[in-house]
């Protein structure tokens, strides 16, 4: 992008041989001398509208935020802004925004309008405060929200105005320079876009204020993230409205990750990975809740830690210090905690429940170092079994939720003799890794009675179940002396099932009121 006046050759498409022959003559002269520096967006709409060759990319920025983040009053009331309390279209030099989360106003000297309930937030419909009070509160936006911005004097003469331009808002040459060069190749750098969406004045603080972070921060958090290594148009099309842009989905570099989440049950929920790694934990007007704010994060890693805040003591910035599991390369790196990822839907857990859910969300690999503390918890329920070992036996387990959880296993196994054998267990199932149950052996029965449990019954031993995992545990049975004498013997192995067959979370998210 140069912002500058450009020495050029200037040839206009339509004035043909006559113009030619008077670019040959001028071409040393500046453009600026002709006005013709800056085009105006209309000049590209002539082959970048529904010209499939150039594609649509008018059409598409004209849709979008970027038109609109400075607009002349008398372009802004005919959208669907309110005004405020008090004010009349003729009382407003521009408007900033209209699209976005919040519409501020410049007064006719240009400066930022400070009344009370000067700040309409676009998604809630409310008015709040942006600077209330303070006098004379001047537009010092117009590097990111004009296009050809220019430091120094004051647009239209109005006072409260800082620097000049050539068009409110962000127009085609704001990016890609002169149309009649048209710059293809330098937007498509992050640094490029990072120029205007940031905030603060470093790219390495993510700043923050009030528990979110500041509006704009998309390339702070960015760098700060997994993705720092690509480009912003990896993923999005710039010219299209930010919630329309995305050119590729998560799956096409996280098909793992995918294929694991689509076992949760959060996914026939149809919760999405953005709703977990984008939350919105950015705020630009109005937040909408406690960890919610009104644009979405780009930080993306999750910090499973229950103890952990997202930003630093004083509140100020992100905190830069998560380091992501296995790959120690990555240090340094920003995070979202549980409560902006989580708190949103699942409002009334507890900070312990939701670490206990998100350690290991997509981890299959149930090595010494992966394995996760999970709970005995509803997520376990289903068949387990020990491995082609131990094919022919397996237990039906079920871990039930009824005001305190509930321990449920049927193992069919075989006696010393080679006989089928029933065996239930059942009891109260503790919070933490283990839990041991009475069993019960089954015997008598004769096919279609009545089913007397009393009489069909009785105790055999003790068992003790353990979970390491979604998909990996062990289980030690211990007979009592009685059928220890009659040749059972106590015996013990690993666990496993594939988790891909349940269609159910794990660890379940129980989200207990509290």
């Amino acid at each position: 992008m140069n912002k500058q006046p450009i020495t050029q050759f200037v040839f206009s498409r339509t004035a043909g041989f006559a113009g030619l022959l008077l670019g040959m003559v001028i071409f040393l002269v500046p453009a600026s001398a002709f006005g013709q520096v800056f085009q105006g967006s209309e000049y590209c709409l002539g082959c970048h509208d529904i010209d499939p060759t150039h594609g649509v990319n008018y059409n598409d920025w004209k849709t979008s935020g970027h038109p609109y983040a400075l607009m002349k009053s008398e372009d802004a009331k005919n959208r669907a802004i309110p005004l405020p309390n008090g004010k009349e279209w003729s009382d407003i030099s521009y408007v900033i925004g209209g699209y976005g989360p919040k519409t501020l106003y410049l007064d006719n000297n240009g400066y930022i309008i400070t009344t009370p309930g000067n700040q309409y937030n676009n998604l809630t419909g409310e008015w709040t405060n942006y600077h209330v009070g303070e006098a004379n509160l001047p537009f010092d936006c117009g590097s990111c929200h004009t296009t050809n911005y220019m430091a120094g004097g004051n647009q239209d003469g109005l006072p409260g105005m800082l620097g000049t331009f050539d068009a409110p808002g962000v127009e085609c040459e704001e990016c890609h320079g002169n149309g009649n060069i048209m710059d293809k190749d330098t937007p498509k750098a992050a640094a490029f876009c990072g120029s205007c969406h940031t905030s603060g004045d470093s790219s390495a603080v993510i700043p923050a204020k009030d528990g979110f972070i500041l509006s704009n921060g998309q390339y702070n958090e960015f760098l700060a993230g997994p993705h720092s290594s690509m480009d912003c148009v990896s993923c999005h099309n710039p010219h299209k409205p930010a919630e329309f842009s995305i050119k590729i989905n998560c799956e096409t570099c996280h098909a793992n990750k995918v294929a694991s989440y689509t076992a949760h049950s959060m996914s026939d929920y149809g919760v999405s990975c953005d709703d977990c790694h984008m939350p919105y934990a950015t705020l630009a007007g109005q937040a909408q809740g406690a960890f919610e704010g009104d644009r979405k994060t780009h930080l993306f890693y999750i910090n499973t830690d229950e103890q952990a805040s997202m930003f630093t003591p004083d509140g100020n910035s992100v905190s830069l210090d998560f380091a992501v599991p296995g790959k120690p390369e990555k240090m340094n790196k920003g995070a979202v905690t549980l409560d902006y990822a989580c708190k949103r839907c699942h409002e009334t857990a507890s900070m312990a429940e939701l670490g206990k859910f998100a350690k290991n969300f997509h981890g299959r690999d149930t090595t010494a170092s992966q394995l996760e503390y999970i709970g005995i918890n509803p997520g376990l329920s289903g068949n387990w079994w020990g491995g082609p070992d131990r094919n022919g036996e397996g237990f039906l387990l079920e871990v039930a939720d009824a005001g305190g959880l509930t321990l449920v296993v049927s193992f069919y196994t075989y006696d010393n003799a080679g006989n089928q054998v029933w065996l239930t267990a059942a009891g109260a199932a503790t919070t933490g890794m283990t839990s041991s149950v009475a069993v019960f052996i089954s015997a008598g029965r004769k096919w279609g009675e009545t089913n007397n449990p009393a009489k069909f019954t009785e105790a055999f031993g003790t068992a003790t179940f353990t979970f390491t995992a979604c998909n990996a545990g062990s289980f030690t049975l211990t007979p009592n002396a009685k059928y220890m004498v009659l040749g059972f013997t106590s015996i013990g192995y690993d666990l496993r099932r594939d988790i891909l067959n349940y269609k159910i979370a794990c660890p379940t998210f129980i989200n207990n009121p509290q």
